[in-house]
């Protein structure tokens, strides 16, 4: 896959296309591999989307936006109807790090229509109210309660 300044950073011929490709940055660089895992997936080209999700792994392996990757690569697990395998891939995310409010509301998506368990859908928004107590949480643990018609449980 040629992506210039995209798969490798600093990869342009020219002195002004360096430059450019400097600007680029990992997020939207991981962006970019995302959206063409995303687009295969969407055309039924698992194998290739799962190619361009491992090769992001590897690229960005230790850098904050490999937890989007994480997320991505549970989305292709999903598509093959793998819902062990997503569960797995997202409960390895960890409270300390980037994006784990949306590990655990793609956890909470899971349960909900995949295994159809209202109670772990709820316990995902509980847990992130425990670890992570903020009016974001807060919030979406009221809207997981609302659309499960739990009304009458206690929000912290």
């Amino acid at each position: 896959m040629a992506l210039p300044g995209v798969k490798r950073l600093g990869s342009g011929k020219s002195k002004a296309s360096a430059r450019d490709i400097e600007q680029i940055s990992v997020n939207d660089r991981v962006t970019v591999f995302l959206e063409l895992a995303d687009a295969h997936r969407q055309l039924g080209h698992n194998p290739e989307a799962a190619n361009v999700v491992q090769n992001a792994l590897n690229e960005f392996k230790d850098t904050p936006e490999e937890v989007r990757i994480m997320i991505a690569n549970a989305d292709l697990a999903l598509a093959r109807e793998d819902v062990e395998e997503a569960l797995s891939m997202l409960r390895n995310i960890t409270q300390e790090q980037p994006y784990y409010i949306e590990a655990r509301e793609k956890m909470a998506y899971i349960y909900l229509h995949h295994r159809k368990d209202k109670r772990l859908y709820a316990s995902c928004y509980r847990e992130l109210v425990e670890k992570n107590p903020t009016p974001q949480t807060s919030l979406l643990l009221g809207d997981a309660y609302m659309s499960i018609q739990e009304v009458n449980c206690q929000l912290a």
